[in-house]
């Protein structure tokens, strides 16, 4: 039976200290002409691109208008390349993951894919620079569907597509770091791997009942044993 392992981004392979927030705000100014100033703190936990931005026009007091949205998220991308490339880029990647992504793939036995908020274009400059896209065979991202939860059967869809598996429910594992990763693995029927890398300690992920929490994906021993066994 063919397992799939559907990753997160934000919180749960990398951190860019606020490089993604900030160009979100970049693009408030650019394209809307509102202060960032004026706008109240954004809630990214687990959020999807779309979502984020059709809230932000609301604060903002503006129509959404999909050409308009088209052009804020033109915008962003501009801003967090900008951002993720300059020299005092402060982000990182969290504890284990540079050892943990290519031990999963040397030892086979599961496809790899990633099930993000990120719009596909954001996803793939925050894994470039850090020299990660070469491990996922694809996914699903925030331009697919606003609703996390809708993510799920997009991600699964693809990867059959592309590996010609079939995967069974309990035979995928989603990877995050938010109680919305938590009901994104249950809308499908899946098994969620909780770490508490992001906003949320474990603690307060076990509390979501997720299949298992870990305080980090630092124990690359314990990690692959429980997603591959």
């Amino acid at each position: 039976m063919a397992r799939l392992l559907l990753f997160d981004i934000d919180g749960t392979l990398l951190d860019t200290c606020g490089a993604g927030g900030s160009a979100l705000l970049d693009a408030v100014e650019a394209v809307l002409g509102v202060a960032r100033e004026t706008i109240p703190p954004l809630d990214l936990a687990g959020a999807t691109d779309g979502g984020v931005v059709r809230r932000l026009f609301g604060q903002v007091g503006r129509e959404w208008q999909s050409d308009l949205a088209r052009s804020y998220l033109d915008s962003y991308l501009i801003s967090l390349k900008e951002r993720l490339n300059q020299p005092n880029f402060e982000g990182y990647l969290l504890p284990g993951v540079a050892a943990l992504l290519p031990h999963l793939t040397q030892l086979g036995g599961a496809d790899i894919g990633l099930l993000t908020g990120n719009i596909r274009a954001g996803a793939d400059l925050k894994l470039q620079r850090f020299q990660l896209q070469s491990h996922f065979l694809d996914g699903a991202f925030g331009d697919d569907s606003e609703d996390r939860n809708a993510l799920g059967p997009v991600a699964v869809k693809r990867l059959e597509s592309i590996t010609g598996q079939r995967y069974q429910a309990d035979e995928i594992i989603v990877i995050g770091d938010t109680p919305k990763d938590i009901a994104c693995a249950q809308a499908i029927g899946a098994r969620c791997l909780a770490v508490g890398t992001g906003q949320f300690t474990s603690a307060d992920l076990s509390t979501y009942r997720p299949w298992h929490c870990l305080d980090s994906l630092a124990d690359t021993a314990q990690v692959c044993e429980l997603l591959l066994s």
